[in-house]
């Protein structure tokens, strides 16, 4: 997944920080007036993220997330069910947030592919993120602009027929973009866009990419899959 940075926030540098987290890496490159404190707020996400698998395996986190999990079997009916395990890099993200939020003037964090931006309500970011197509990463499916919030995409390579290829999902906050990209993504395209009421939902199969109405004018399609 590629994003394009731009936004009032470049003007000031970003003090920024990688480390590995659940088999990837998590960057979070975040903006304010006071760096040594940003740097701080760096240090304390990380803190706040260190070790997720065994919180998830204590059931720290159980809450949360299964919140999330019994709203998707509500409005699925039960027939998507989520492994508490999978939902992990969302979680993550939203726990990092939790120390920089108060701190950083804004933020932008990256959990394997996942992108979860921290910024004052009214004045949006636009940053661009790719959708990779699953069969070849080096292709983009469309590109999405993200104003706020989290984007997800989960995929998987070699769909058969009517199978759903690739979702995303942008949502408020990160555990339920990725939750509900995880959900539509095993219900296949026609279902997850009747499903998608009020929601922001991206969702290519073999019968092309299509998106939900509210994300007009924010997706767009690489020339050669353009209509």
């Amino acid at each position: 997944m590629s994003l394009a940075a731009c936004g009032a926030e470049q003007a000031r540098p970003a003090v920024s920080r990688v480390w590995p987290e659940m088999g990837t890496m998590m960057s979070v490159a975040a903006w304010g007036t006071d760096s040594v404190r940003v740097a701080r707020a760096l240090e304390a996400a990380r803190d706040s993220v260190d070790r997720i698998d065994s919180l998830i395996q204590r059931h720290v986190a159980f809450d949360a997330i299964d919140s999330v999990r019994r709203e998707i079997r509500r409005r699925t009916g039960g027939s998507v069910a989520l492994v508490v395990d999978s939902l992990a890099p969302g979680y993550a993200l939203d726990r990092a947030v939790l120390a920089l939020a108060d701190v950083v003037d804004s933020a932008l964090l990256d959990l394997g592919g996942q992108y979860l931006w921290v910024g004052p309500a009214a004045r949006p970011t636009h940053r661009a993120v790719g959708i990779p197509d699953p069969d070849n990463t080096m292709h983009a499916l469309a590109v999405v602009d993200l104003q706020g919030g989290s984007v997800s995409t989960q995929s998987q390579r070699n769909a058969p027929r009517g199978a759903a290829r690739s979702v995303t999902v942008l949502a408020a906050d990160g555990l339920t973009a990725n939750a509900w990209a995880a959900a539509l993504l095993a219900m296949g395209c026609e279902r997850a866009l009747a499903m998608a009421q009020g929601m922001h939902v991206v969702c290519a199969d073999s019968a092309g990419v299509r998106w939900a109405t509210g994300l007009q004018n924010r997706v767009s399609l690489p020339a050669a899959r353009a209509p």
